[in-house]
């Protein structure tokens, strides 16, 4: 489907998120969630009862390698645009990881946003973006990501020190600020400026929420993740099939032979 990406970016420069409606197919998606569900498992095997993100609630590293990445999606030209528009020409793809609420998180995320404020007080253009692909259909009852729209711009750290004393924690809210639920249909990929105030929500299903999250910014950004993951890990065969374009946003991974 058309997309007026012009118009997209105003909306996301206003609300610090924005949607893409059903920009992957759903085969796509399937095939990726096959191929996903057993290093989710193991990821929640090895990570315990007692995940960093609260109980049920895990981060579990993306491999980059086919069918996840995958250049129909992040190469998509109407994405591209986007990007560009957002970040920047040469912006890069940093890391990959994932956000999943099991049947276990009952529990209300803390709010938060992604990324540190580098200048304390000032407000700056963004430089770093979540470009989040839900592997199911999100809503209500399985944990669809829960935003605060223009709170990107909020670069009072004392205002950062305890979201959830701000706006009250789980459902007993604070203040007359006003949240949208990100309840999407399976397909649709969604972009979130880092520093928006967002938070996860439970789960009352059995099924896992899966959702991938591809980490973009512009290039000077520090990425810790890169320092610390030193081996080679994008294959070879993957890296030599790519366009120049593809390259170029994939530039800082390191290639396997």
């Amino acid at each position: 489907m058309p997309y007026d990406v012009d118009q997209l970016l105003e909306e996301w420069r206003i609300n610090g998120f924005v949607v893409f409606e059903d920009l992957i197919p759903t085969d796509t998606i399937d095939r990726i969630r096959e191929a996903w569900a057993p290093l989710r498992e193991a990821g929640v095997k090895e990570q315990g009862t007692k995940p960093v993100r609260g109980t049920g609630r895990y981060n579990i590293r993306v491999p980059f390698r086919r069918p996840f990445v995958d250049p129909d999606i992040f190469e998509h030209p109407s994405l591209v645009q986007f990007l560009e528009g957002a970040l920047g020409e040469d912006y890069v793809w940093n890391h990959f990881d994932s956000n999943i609420p099991i049947d276990t998180c009952k529990d209300y995320q803390r709010w938060h946003r992604d990324t540190q404020i580098p200048f304390p007080g000032l407000m700056t253009p963004a430089y770093t973006v979540g470009v989040k692909i839900p592997l199911v259909d999100t809503d209500e009852q399985n944990g669809s990501i829960e935003v605060l729209p223009g709170t990107q711009y909020v670069s009072d750290v004392d205002l950062q020190d305890d979201l959830d004393r701000v706006f009250g924690p789980g459902l007993d809210r604070r203040g007359r600020y006003y949240s949208v639920r990100l309840n999407l249909r399976k397909g649709s990929l969604w972009i979130h400026d880092a520093r928006i105030f967002h938070r996860g929500t439970p789960n009352f299903t059995g099924i896992p929420r899966d959702e991938l999250c591809m980490a973009i910014s512009r290039p000077w950004l520090f990425n810790t993740w890169q320092y610390e993951y030193t081996e080679p890990h994008l294959p070879r065969k993957l890296w030599d099939c790519l366009s120049d374009h593809a390259r170029q946003v994939l530039r800082r991974q390191r290639v396997k032979d």
